[in-house]
């Protein structure tokens, strides 16, 4: 019988991809840095969607999104205007529809659409997503193969 995919995963395997986001609401002039209860839930070519909590934001509003390493920890307070310096992505984002998410209470699937931002950017960090899903599917088609081989 053939090995189990989790026998064949270790820390090793991947490099890891990933990246908090920091928000500051614009039109309300608050800060959302909980990136523990925020989720990337979609990529798109001009936009995100993100599954954070419904007190974050309304339709409409304008958001400064801030992205940093998915590994490192908030070490300086958002700034109320301006450049975080520990960004290594920022965009300005207009939330443009909100949806509640039934199985979680108090949270919204918020879709935004970037208004300035740098395309170049963005698109090197959607490819890095990219890769890393590549990567994943190879690993699970390599134990299907495996598991072929055995039958």
């Amino acid at each position: 019988m053939g090995a189990l995919l989790s026998q064949c995963i270790s820390t090793k395997t991947f490099k890891r991809c990933g990246h908090k986001v920091l928000i500051r609401n614009e039109t309300s002039h608050t800060q959302f840095t909980k990136s523990e209860v925020l989720l990337i839930k979609e990529l798109k070519d001009n936009g995100i969607v993100l599954e954070l909590p419904a007190n974050v934001c309304q339709r409409g509003h304008s958001l400064t999104l801030f992205f940093i390493d998915g590994q490192s920890e908030l070490k300086h307070k958002l700034p109320s205007n301006g450049a975080y310096k520990e960004s290594l992505f920022e965009v300005v984002a207009k939330v443009e529809k909100l949806e509640d998410i039934e199985a979680q209470e108090k949270t919204v699937a918020a879709t935004l659409t970037f208004v300035q931002y740098d395309v170049r950017e963005w698109k090197q960090i959607i490819e890095q997503y990219e890769a890393a899903q590549k990567e994943i599917n190879n690993l699970i088609m390599r134990q299907h193969d495996l598991r072929e081989d055995n039958e």
